[in-house]
């Protein structure tokens, strides 16, 4: 039984803190793959505050040493990749947030209906600090929103 003293302490704590963010967080979302291209490209198209959109494309050197120089000037990078995208530029976007001292969050959106991706994650699972595995990509926006974007 609680009493009084213990009643009085846990109204004050659920009280105190009225946001979970005490300030909205600078994100760069990154699509990679073609899947996760379109998961980023569709989200960025919210026009969420903080959150700039690119797409990793190995491909393209120049476009990769920009993408991974900004992640100086971000508080998170999220990497959205899609079950059966080419995972390649993952492990240089992480190598690339440590060195700017950025955590990484990954978002794999794996449709019910798609084989198992374990491959994919044993790929992508090293590159992130923290991996999400979502079926809807309509996630990836709302887990931006709660992070404080």
């Amino acid at each position: 039984m609680e009493t009084s003293t213990e009643t009085m302490v846990a109204s004050e704590v659920r009280h105190r803190i009225r946001l979970p963010n005490s300030r909205h967080r600078v994100i760069r979302l990154v699509g990679v793959g073609n899947g996760g291209a379109g998961v980023a490209r569709a989200t960025g198209s919210l026009m969420l505050q903080q959150v700039s959109v690119a797409v990793a494309d190995p491909g393209n050197a120049a476009a990769m040493v920009a993408l991974l120089e900004s992640f100086t000037e971000v508080d998170m990078v999220v990497v959205v990749a899609c079950a059966g995208d080419d995972l390649g530029a993952a492990l240089m976007i992480r190598q690339a947030a440590r060195l700017a001292g950025v955590m990484v969050t990954g978002i794999f959106i794996q449709d019910g209906r798609a084989p198992s991706a374990q491959g994919d994650l044993a790929i992508l699972r090293p590159s992130c600090d923290m991996l999400v595995i979502a079926s809807d990509p309509a996630y990836v926006a709302d887990m931006l929103v709660e992070l404080g974007a």
